[in-house]
């Protein structure tokens, strides 16, 4: 009897600690998956007091050095054959919607502007009008949907996030 209820003692801890290891889960979620659904919402098109611009080419970017992640894309703007374009850099925060299920890139600050071609006679006015008016305007940026990963993955908030290169890692617990 002694053995028996020492088996089972054995047995029911090993499936708890089995059973604990399969609730931790996680996903690798790479940049060029995330780069891939940003190309489905780009180019974005905003006018803005007679300005138009357009938002193209957005990528994400993963910094192992200082854990964050920013979004990269390139504006350009023409009015009567005059032509400029900047890449634009934003940091901001990944944030979890629990109703689309996906993550998303809000609160976005311009980290860094670099004009790339001007050719306009005065781009001031232009360049005024994309960093005060029309960045402040974009709608949410979805980076992945959770439906579109692992179907055995939880369709929630992870617990922890760790950040590598060219990948976001998902943990839930």
């Amino acid at each position: 009897m002694k053995h028996l209820v020492l088996v089972l003692s054995l047995f029911i801890l090993s499936s708890s600690a089995a059973y604990s290891q399969v609730e931790k889960s996680f996903e690798i979620v790479k940049a060029k998956k995330i780069n891939r659904n940003l190309a489905l919402q780009f180019p974005i098109k905003k006018s803005f007091q007679g300005i138009q611009a357009t938002f193209s080419d957005a990528q994400i970017l993963i910094d192992t050095l200082d854990q964050s992640i920013k979004l990269q894309m390139l504006v350009s703007a023409n009015n009567n054959k005059q032509e400029f374009s900047a890449k634009l850099v934003f940091i901001g925060t990944m944030e979890f919607d629990q109703f689309l299920e996906s993550y998303l890139f809000e609160d976005l600050l311009l980290d860094s502007f670099i004009v790339e071609q001007d050719s306009y006679v005065d781009s001031q006015p232009t360049v005024k009008a994309i960093k005060q008016s029309l960045i402040n305007d974009f709608k949410d940026i979805e980076l992945f949907n959770l439906t579109e990963l692992n179907a055995f993955v939880p369709k929630r908030k992870a617990d922890k996030i760790e950040i590598s290169t060219g990948q976001l890692r998902f943990i839930w617990y």
